[in-house]
């Protein structure tokens, strides 16, 4: 199974861009359950180079990792890892964006469910989560 969500945002990719990775922290909705830490969600990262961190950092100070950067070619594509701490193995995140006129579509597929029945279970409300998530990022990307 492979989760596939797009959107179009009515600003340039280079803004686009810049808002999904540098200021997830301000849309992301940690507080509406999209936080492995639950009750102690506070921020989360993307440190924007290959190799960088996706992670949370909850109120105690603690953080969790979700996973790691493996392409970071602004202002076109991010990908990175994603794995949930019961999981039998990681997912991949792609999210691409490109120019649509004066605005953006922006394309995320997050794949590689198949890895076990615990990660093939939760697959369908990652699906469901992915579009809230978007609706999120797009409305702070179209303020921006």
């Amino acid at each position: 199974m492979t989760i596939r969500k797009a959107i179009r945002v009515e600003r340039p990719p280079e803004i686009v861009f810049r808002v999904f990775t540098e200021e997830i922290g301000k849309w992301w909705p940690l507080k509406e359950g999209f936080s492995f830490g639950g009750e102690k969600a506070k921020d989360i990262f993307i440190e924007g180079r290959v190799g960088g961190r996706f992670f949370e950092r909850f109120t105690d100070g603690t953080e969790f990792e979700v996973g790691r950067i493996t392409v970071f070619q602004p202002p076109h594509v991010v990908v990175f890892t994603w794995k949930a701490p019961e999981w039998e193995g990681q997912t991949e995140v792609e999210v691409k964006f490109t120019a649509d006129g004066a605005g953006t579509r922006i394309e995320l597929e997050h794949r590689g469910w198949e890895a076990g029945p615990i990660m093939q279970k939760q697959g369908q409300g990652y699906s469901d989560g992915w579009g809230i998530i978007l609706d999120k990022f797009g409305a702070r990307a179209e303020a921006a």
